[in-house]
């Protein structure tokens, strides 16, 4: 025999062409119709507030050292709000300036509050314990976290619970600004 000839019953195996549109087509419309309900889901409370405070510390670090200005992150209403502004020049000292009054005159005018805003939905999620620079905010109606165009901040721990039964850690290291989130038992 000269090879020509090949046994019967041996094929090779392989995709055509319009199979394989076939099955591109079809995973396009699965994704299609997946995302909207993906989009629905939401993260669990405490998920979306410890996300929403290392996101609020990441920004006001990157806009401090990219525009050269200091930035804070302020915590109010216990948590209800993370606002990134500018902080108050000449103020030093753990308050950074911020005050009840301050936030309410700014409000009445009009203005908006900073550049970075996220409110906490869930009545449920709250701090348990804010400290900034060694000194408790707990009480007060407002706590700010200063970052420096040197990439340096306040020193800040904080707890963050949801129903008092799951609570996260947050810190902010002083040398580097960067914000951290652990589990606290």
């Amino acid at each position: 025999m000269n090879g020509q000839n090949q046994p019967s019953g041996v094929y090779r195996a392989a995709f055509t062409i319009v199979e394989l549109l076939v099955a591109i087509a079809i995973g396009m419309i699965i994704l299609g119709l997946s995302v909207p309900v993906l989009r629905q889901i939401r993260r669990p409370p405490l998920t979306q507030a410890t996300k929403d405070f290392l996101d609020a510390c990441g920004h006001a670090r990157m806009k401090a050292i990219m525009e050269r200005v200091p930035m804070q992150v302020v915590i109010r209403d216990g948590g209800a709000e993370i606002v990134v502004e500018p902080a108050p020049q000449g103020i030093l000292g753990a308050t950074n300036g911020v005050s009840a009054v301050v936030w309410d005159e700014g409000s009445a005018e009009g203005q908006a509050p900073g550049s970075f805003v996220r409110r906490i939905e869930d009545r449920d999620v709250a701090f348990e314990s804010v400290v900034v620079n060694m000194r408790n905010f707990q009480d007060a109606p407002a706590a700010a976290i200063r970052f420096h165009p040197n990439g340096t901040a306040d020193q800040f721990e904080g707890v963050l619970s949801w129903r008092r039964t799951e609570k996260r850690k947050l810190t902010v290291e002083v040398m580097t600004g960067i914000a951290n989130a652990e589990d606290f038992r």
